[in-house]
């Protein structure tokens, strides 16, 4: 979740919405605010080849 100012609202839909599907978190939300720097682009990627890796 990426948000100028704050993502705790959207992260809480996110949740809401999840859970009322019955879905299962393979990882935990990732939530950046401001411009992405080095780091955050990392965690993305990370994220991303969990995620990829969860549907193999």
């Amino acid at each position: 979740m990426h948000g100028n100012l704050g993502t705790e609202g959207a992260l809480k839909a996110l949740r809401d919405i999840t859970t009322g599907l019955k879905w299962k978190p393979v990882v935990e939300p990732l939530s950046l605010t401001g411009a992405p720097d080095s780091a955050a682009r990392q965690q993305c990627w990370e994220l991303g080849a969990t995620v990829a890796a969860s549907l193999m």
